[in-house]
């Protein structure tokens, strides 16, 4: 598995466009690979000024067109890969992690049925305490324990744009940015959590969870 790290110009036109629609860097991010199509996690991040797009991927990828229409002109602005297999390698049960999550927390209902596929519509949890519950009860599952007070809700933003050329394929997304601390409970699961991403709407740039260690904190 490899990360990639890609400093976008936020100042540029299309820039600004695809991050208020992201089914477009979708598009550019899975035409960075070739061969047999495979489910890449990614996800905008912002430190201070500076617009990043994050991707987690199996295999390493060119990416070229997303720096020449998204990004900086200067050499030094093109992209970062590191190899993440020894870092997870390095996972055990116990460690505690600084961590960040781009997801989009919904619920199903059981009696309000879609007309066309006939399952529970889905409705976006919208204030910050239903937002947080919804990553504690996952929490465990995913492999990792969580205090309800070790963690906070940072970013919300609401999208709408439309899926394909036709403007009735519209979709409306919202994106919750959660920060915090969390413990390492199951290995396996979550390493998988890391690999395979959490929630719904990965294609979109949620899911993607990761971890840094936290100072004077040694997860050896």
């Amino acid at each position: 598995m490899y990360l990639t790290r890609i400093a976008l110009n936020a100042k540029r036109r299309e820039t600004m466009q695809a991050l208020s629609s992201p089914q477009l860097l979708h598009g550019a991010v899975e035409h960075s690979f070739h061969g047999s199509r495979q489910r890449n996690l990614w996800r905008i991040d912002w430190l201070g000024d500076t617009c990043y797009l994050l991707i987690l991927s199996v295999g390493q990828g060119d990416f070229t067109h997303i720096v020449d229409q998204f990004g900086y002109s200067d050499p030094e602005w093109q992209w970062e890969t590191k190899n993440y297999d020894p870092f997870l390698a390095r996972l055990k049960v116990g460690q505690v992690w600084q961590f960040r999550l781009c997801a989009n927390p919904t619920r199903s209902s059981p009696t309000d049925k879609d007309e066309e596929s006939g399952r529970g519509k889905v409705f976006a949890h919208v204030t910050q305490d239903q937002q947080k519950q919804w990553l504690l009860k996952r929490a465990e599952n995913c492999g990792f324990l969580l205090d309800e007070n070790a963690f906070n809700v940072v970013h919300t933003q609401w999208l709408k744009f439309s899926k394909g050329q036709k403007d009735s394929n519209k979709v409306t997304l919202h994106m919750v940015t959660f920060e915090g601390i969390l413990t390492v409970s199951d290995v396996e699961r979550f390493r998988q959590s890391l690999l395979s991403g959490i929630g719904r709407e990965k294609a979109y740039g949620c899911g993607l969870l990761t971890i840094a260690s936290i100072r004077g904190e040694h997860n050896e």
